[in-house]
């Protein structure tokens, strides 16, 4: 072979090595090999599993009050000031009493007309027709406490006579109950009786029955015979138990029979009386209305019989009567209601009127409600509560008595607890959400909490103490079919397993696990599965300079390198 010829050979091989050591980097490249990545677990363990709900809401008091007097007037005296606590009963302002103290005046002189009219023409009786009528009265009167004492005083005998009734029915029962017990005994000891009487006949029979002695042998021969006399007894004893036998028995049985007869003549008289006592009480029922009806008789025939001509005349005075005394309670109450003051302890939270203003009128003279107005307004920061609107979901797990916690935006070193209150009936939509307003009840006080500071209410929905646990990020649910990814070492190596359990309370960070797991299982947590080789690229993804688009693609859908890969593995 010639130089040229070698060379060329040489220059061949050196391309052909630098085009293998090529190939191999780029498959190294697109190829690496995958670094190990760790499984992320949890351990199931045992503890309480707690729910929760919460929302935003708002501090109230709803004992606030409002109080304004029944008709408008100047304000002539302020006697209290913003942040005063009062008392009940205290008096806070005085309206100007001028025009109402004539208005009164003016109504009572109407009345006093009003009432002479009336007795005008109203005839009287004489001092011998009224004392007839009085005396007539008191008779029926007493008559009546008479019939009445008597009916109370029957209604406890009778009441009395039925423990007694019960009571002998009861010890009748009872002797039956008693007697058919110690019946049902006795009938086993007789029949043990008999038994043993027949077992010791029968044993010895068995002895000697072969040698042809039985009780017609023992009974046919004249001689003694000391197994026909051992026989004989044993026999004899056996008929004498069969005998005592039936006539205890029978004596039971009539003991039984006198028993129940006893209890059913108990029942029997038991019924008859209480329906003689009941015919009795019905008696003295009947007497009281009839004193009543005698009563209400004499009452209105004692009252005097106007003349025909006379009661039209009578009727309209009576409606002026009636109409004067209105007039005159409401100019009184517009006079007391100028006095305003503190119907309960609280502390003075707005006054709307300074000396010498128009103070407004109110149609009562307090209003109670979440957000009171008034001239004055008392609240009493002692009792506040809170309001928090739950969504549809939220809210049907909450219910009255169910404890809460508080925290508030204003006082963040508070928290408070209470219960909840109750949960509105009707919801609240806005924007086409609907929620439920919740309220709750504050326990003790909290230091520097007003009415009108945001509030967020944790309400406790659930608890589940003691059971097995694991975290809900283990916890995976498609359709009906709940799963955990369950850790188990086959062979020195993790192996995962797709495994289905039971959930019971779902609870903020862990779920109660009914069956399926128990204590000391580990589960696998989700995690990206996208895989990274030793040389820091995605497996499955090409470097966008190499062709990444095409690797990206395949791995995880359309895109550059190993971020298709990475996707994926999330995704799946």
């Amino acid at each position: 072979m010639n130089k040229a010829r070698v060379r060329i050979l040489s220059i061949n091989l050196v391309l052909l090595l630098a085009v293998l050591g090529a190939g191999y980097w780029g498959y190294s490249v697109l190829h690496p090999k995958a670094a190990a990545v760790a499984t992320a677990t949890a351990t199931v363990t045992r503890g309480d599993v707690t729910a929760t709900v919460s929302a935003t809401g708002k501090v109230i008091s709803p004992s606030d009050i409002g109080l304004a007097p029944l008709v408008a007037g100047t304000l002539s005296k302020l006697y209290v000031k913003v942040g005063d606590h009062v008392s009940a009963g205290k008096v806070l302002a005085q309206i100007d009493t001028t025009n109402l103290t004539t208005a009164l005046a003016s109504a009572n002189a109407s009345l006093v007309n009003a009432k002479a009219a009336v007795t005008a023409l109203v005839p009287t009786k004489t001092i011998a027709e009224q004392a007839q009528a009085d005396l007539q009265l008191a008779q029926a009167q007493a008559a009546l406490t008479l019939a009445k004492k008597n009916q109370a005083d029957n209604t406890a005998l009778t009441q009395a006579n039925a423990a007694t009734y019960q009571s002998t029915v009861d010890a009748a029962k009872k002797s039956l109950d008693d007697a058919t017990a110690n019946a049902a005994l006795s009938a086993k000891t007789y029949q043990s009786n008999v038994d043993a009487a027949a077992l010791n006949y029968n044993n010895y029979l068995g002895l000697y029955g072969p040698a042809g002695i039985t009780v017609a042998f023992c009974t046919s021969i004249d001689t003694i015979n000391a197994n026909c006399t051992q026989l004989i007894s044993y026999y004899s004893t056996w008929q004498n138990a069969i005998a005592t036998q039936t006539s205890s028995l029978l004596k039971d049985k009539q003991n039984l029979d006198n028993l129940t007869t006893s209890y059913n003549n108990a029942l029997v008289t038991q019924k008859n009386n209480l329906a003689k006592d009941a015919v009795t009480i019905a008696g003295y029922a009947s007497s009281v209305q009839s004193a009543q009806n005698s009563l209400d008789n004499l009452v209105a025939t004692t009252n005097v019989s106007m003349q025909p001509a006379k009661q039209s005349a009578i009727d309209s005075a009576s409606a002026q009567l009636a109409n004067a005394q209105a007039a005159y309670d409401q100019a009184k109450r517009n006079l007391d209601a100028a006095t305003i003051t503190a119907p309960v302890a609280g502390d003075v939270a707005s006054i709307s009127t300074a000396v010498g203003g128009n103070v407004p009128t109110t149609s009562s003279p307090a209003t109670t409600a979440a957000n009171a107005t008034g001239f004055i307004v008392l609240t009493n920061v002692s009792s506040l509560e809170i309001t928090g609107s739950f969504s549809e979901a939220d809210a049907a797990k909450i219910q009255a008595g169910q404890t809460a916690t508080f925290t508030f935006d204003a006082l963040p070193n508070a928290n408070a607890t209470g219960k909840v209150i109750g949960v509105d009936l009707l919801p609240t939509t806005s924007s086409g959400v609907t929620s439920y307003n919740a309220t709750f009840s504050i326990d003790g006080t909290v230091p520097g909490l007003k009415p009108g500071m945001t509030a967020t209410p944790t309400v406790d929905v659930g608890l589940a103490a003691g059971v097995i646990q694991v975290t809900a990020q283990a916890i995976t649910t498609r359709g009906t079919r709940t799963t955990v990814n369950l850790v188990t070492t086959v062979k020195g190596k993790e192996v995962i397993t797709s495994t289905r359990v039971v959930v019971g309370l779902k609870g903020d960070s862990a779920d109660e696990i009914q069956s399926g797991l128990k204590v000391g299982d580990k589960v696998a947590l989700p995690s990206v599965k996208g895989t990274t080789g030793s040389n820091g690229f995605a497996i499955g993804g090409v470097p966008g300079a190499l062709g990444g688009g095409i690797g990206g693609a395949a791995a995880g859908g359309f895109g550059g390198g190993g971020g298709g890969a990475a996707r994926a593995g999330a995704g799946g």
